[in-house]
């Protein structure tokens, strides 16, 4: 009934006969604001990581006037919104942190207004949050008090998009003790800003390399043992954000 009721009452957007592509994008974009960097769409929650649901958004949009080569005109869209919301890379703040309810300030303020941002963690502000306790146990458990510390620091560096720490971090130790339980846990406060793979294949595969673009992580949960033929773009993945491995003894 719905589309009846739409085709009865034609878009804008639509003469009659055909679809007009500047106005329809300005109407999609009305009510689906967004970025179009490096042909990666972003809206304010960050990287939308599959185009066809926006595809299938614009298909299912255009359906009550278009009969035939729908598809096609879909696709036609879909290109067209990449040029008419191209931007140029979103500069990278490293005063805040974007979470899932707003916008965290490093000097302590918190603001639940959204702006477009290049990663948004998909874990919310809760300044009367109560303290870590399992956390904690676990860490303490699995770590030295020293490297407790370590590993906060470390935590914090991923936050940010931003190099300045320059650091990997290598968690070294037997099967079965948990470690892999860090990367979980980072996974839950990055979601989709983080990367798993392997270290070996970043310094040899550019599409390993091309994988890391967009995220404040790496993780290698079971870095091998043989030694890399060379470091070069390693050392220039640390430009770009911060690995951690977890190596085997």
């Amino acid at each position: 009934m719905e589309k009846m009721e739409q085709a009865s009452q034609p878009e804008t957007w639509f003469d009659g006969s055909k679809v007009n592509d500047v106005l329809f994008c300005e109407d999609f974009l009305a009510g689906h604001p967004m970025k179009c960097i490096h042909g990666t769409f972003f809206d304010v929650n960050g990287a939308i990581g599959d185009a066809e649901q926006i595809k299938a958004e614009i298909y299912y949009k255009i359906a009550p006037y278009v009969t035939s080569g729908i598809a096609k005109k879909a696709t036609t869209l879909l290109d067209a919104l990449r040029i008419r919301c191209y931007s140029p890379p979103i500069p990278y703040q490293t005063d805040r942190i974007h979470v899932a309810n707003g916008t965290y300030f490093l000097s302590g303020d918190f603001s639940a207004q959204k702006e477009f941002c290049m990663n948004r963690l998909p874990v919310r502000y809760a300044p009367d949050a109560p303290e870590p306790s399992q956390w904690l146990s676990f860490v303490g458990q699995l770590l030295e008090p020293e490297d407790i510390i370590t590993l906060q620091e470390f935590m914090g560096y991923v936050l940010q998009p931003t190099t300045k720490g320059q650091k990997m971090m290598i968690v070294i130790g037997k099967g079965g003790e948990g470690k892999s339980r860090i990367g979980r846990v980072l996974r839950a406060l990055l979601g989709d800003s983080m990367n798993t793979g392997s270290i070996q294949k970043v310094e040899v595969d550019r599409f390993a390399r091309a994988d890391l673009e967009w995220k404040l992580l790496m993780l290698d949960d079971d870095m091998k043992l043989e030694a890399l033929p060379q470091t070069n773009n390693i050392k220039a993945a640390l430009q770009r954000l911060q690995p951690v491995v977890r190596g085997q003894p």
